[in-house]
């Protein structure tokens, strides 16, 4: 069944507004990093432990999402749980900025990841109820306004960084048009659940640990491009600090060009061969990065990861969907782990190895992705 008319569309783009709320606030505040570290003399350790608790909140957020949030009896319905996530995340977008002391500072970083992980959480598990109820991919195309929404977000940082705002009312702004996006929730229709609500803790099946695992492995490369990428340019290749930023631009337009033709490519080739393609992919990206002699190759494979990387997520949460919104809390507190994970691993290898060394764990990822990928359709059920 295809989208129903003028109410699918409405429908498609709200649904599009609250993702893109939700890669506002995340491009809002990783842009707004350094001026909170600087305002609150925080050290390299300090801001360190900030962004764990944000982590953990996101994780323990997820958790309440997979069990609350989701459309069976006795829950409060992924559409309802958007808009209060929104709600809830515009509010605490500049919190941290606003915090007076350590203590605050900590409690004001686990309330954004907790917002941050329940939105995370219903807008994909609702995104999934949709792609049911039409019978057609739509996840990319929604991933592709997470992806434009965080562009927005650090560009707006930016912008109001020149114009001389602070960082409170740069975050404060920010939470205002996360609240406009998110209310557009208001307009999803309710949908029903794929799975039976959890009433208790049940062992995951073979099918959920293979798409965390999965998820996982994506969560690693993105992450660590986002985190590693410039600091590889810079110290390994000599770039200056303008063309080293711009690899993670040019991975990010990567990723939202692909994100927009991606539910074609699912349509046509299927869940398994764009997570498994898309692997071998990033990992040729990877390589390049590893092997170029300079900067600009090396920005051209960063192009390549975000190519090959863009709709492996999209898909991923899409067939978790399929198992409700607990199903989607699972990999995506997979996802978060392994954020939370993998650049100290990266850093540790470099340590002792050199950064290139480092990154050869995302070059891994990727082939794990070539190789377990091949499971998808069959972990879709």
């Amino acid at each position: 069944m295809g989208v129903a008319g003028g109410a699918g569309h409405v429908t498609r783009a709200a649904m599009t507004a609250v993702f893109v709320a939700n890669g506002l606030a995340f491009g809002a505040w990783a842009a707004s990093i350094p001026r909170v570290r600087a305002g609150a003399g925080l050290s390299d350790g300090a801001l360190g432990v900030l962004l764990l608790c944000i982590s953990l909140g996101a994780v323990a957020a997820m958790q309440v999402a997979g069990r609350y949030a989701g459309n069976g009896p006795g829950q409060i319905g992924t559409a309802r749980a958007c808009w209060i996530a929104g709600l809830l995340l515009a509010a605490a977008l500049p919190g941290p900025a606003l915090a007076a002391g350590w203590g605050w500072l900590l409690a004001s970083g686990v309330a954004l990841g907790l917002a941050l992980g329940l939105l995370d959480v219903c807008m994909n598990a609702h995104a999934a109820g949709l792609e049911r109820s039409w019978g057609r991919p739509v996840m990319s195309s929604f991933h592709a306004g997470w992806s434009v929404g965080q562009l927005l977000g650090a560009a707006g940082m930016g912008a109001a960084a020149a114009a001389g705002w602070g960082v409170a009312s740069s975050l404060a702004a920010a939470g205002l048009a996360v609240a406009v996006c998110g209310l557009a929730a208001l307009a999803l229709p309710v949908v029903a659940e794929a799975a039976p609500a959890r009433t208790g803790w049940a062992r995951p099946s073979r099918a959920l640990i293979i798409l965390a695992a999965l998820v996982s492995l994506s969560f690693a490369i993105e992450g660590g491009v986002a985190d590693w990428s410039s600091v590889y340019l810079s110290t390994g290749l000599g770039a200056s600090a303008a063309a080293a930023s711009g690899s993670i631009v040019v991975y990010a337009c990567a990723m939202v060009v692909m994100r927009l033709v991606g539910d074609g490519l699912v349509r046509r080739l299927g869940p398994a061969r764009v997570v498994a393609g898309g692997g071998a992919v990033a990992g040729l990206g990877l390589a390049v990065v590893l092997l170029a002699p300079s900067v600009w190759i090396a920005t051209a494979g960063f192009a390549l990861v975000g190519i090959g990387i863009a709709n492996v997520v999209p898909v991923l949460f899409s067939a978790a969907g399929a198992r409700g919104a607990a199903g989607v809390s699972l990999v995506a507190t997979a996802g978060y782990g392994t954020s939370m994970a993998g650049p100290p691993l990266i850093g540790f290898i470099s340590d002792g190895f050199g950064l290139r060394s480092g990154l050869c764990v995302l070059l891994a990822a990727a082939v794990g992705l070539v190789v377990l990928g091949r499971r998808v359709d069959a972990a879709r059920g």
